[in-house]
């Protein structure tokens, strides 16, 4: 289900300090890449897994960097949640969500990054307080996001061999591709000539189909075409880092 409106649509320019910024095609409804759930099950995770790196001082110090990988993912996801076009529990929270969890990837010590897992945890729980409207934009850093891709793609890859036991897992992890993906769109900084824009468009929209297929072939159940759509995500990952040597962030 490769989305290739990008390759139809002309794109209005401007470069501003080597940035290029354009404006990027319609996305399709999300309900249609990935459900909602896969998407809150990890927002879940995540939050659960913050418990410990920010036990105290010291725990932290040692695993900031986990954190701040975490965060921006779960700002990515944040985001397409308040996007997303079917109803769930996080819906009205999701737009807290998104500032909650970029204060938290920004944390730079622990009593800021504590403050921020408490802005997560209450917009998590509905008990934050109003947050500017959602919009498609760049929410999350690139390189910490395709340093998750390669974490979770390894893990997606290792879950598949064990289909029967990790149905759950596959698709969680292929809806945080999904959605890694579609935010990634938004951010154009590694785009150097603005010939290639429509180019990052079609990739981004590539590896995000081909996430929501694995996601969707697994949910029926189908490991061998799930397998099929996890080489297409393989290809549309190496081709952008063919394109545009998208930097892993460190």
């Amino acid at each position: 289900m490769v989305w290739l409106l990008a390759l139809n649509v002309v794109v209005p320019l401007v470069v501003l300090v080597g940035v290029v910024v354009g404006n990027p095609p319609e996305p399709p409804s999300m309900s249609k890449v990935i459900p909602a759930d896969d998407l809150i099950k990890q927002v879940d995770l995540y939050v659960e897994s913050f418990n410990e790196p920010l036990a105290d001082a010291q725990a932290y110090t040692d695993k900031s960097r986990q954190v701040a990988k975490d965060a921006h993912t779960l700002a990515a996801i944040a985001l397409v949640l308040a996007m997303h076009d079917q109803d769930h529990r996080l819906k009205a929270s999701a737009p807290a969500l998104v500032v909650a969890a970029q204060q938290l990837a920004k944390a730079k010590d622990y009593g800021t990054a504590k403050q921020a897992l408490t802005g997560v945890q209450d917009a998590v729980n509905g008990k934050a307080g109003a947050a500017p409207a959602a919009k498609w934009e760049r929410v999350a850093g690139l390189g910490q996001m395709m340093k998750q891709v390669t974490f979770v793609n390894n893990r997606l890859r290792r879950n598949l061999r064990r289909f029967d036991e990790r149905k759950d897992d596959i698709a969680r992890d292929a809806a945080v591709l999904a959605a890694i993906a579609q935010v990634s769109t938004y951010d154009t900084h590694e785009v150097k000539n603005p010939d290639d824009l429509g180019k990052w468009y079609q990739l981004c929209g590539e590896m995000r189909d081909a996430a929501g297929a694995v996601n969707a072939e697994v949910h029926a159940g189908n490991k061998a075409a799930a397998e099929t759509a996890l080489v297409n995500l393989g290809k549309s990952c190496e081709d952008c880092h063919m394109t545009f040597r998208v930097r892993v962030a460190p």
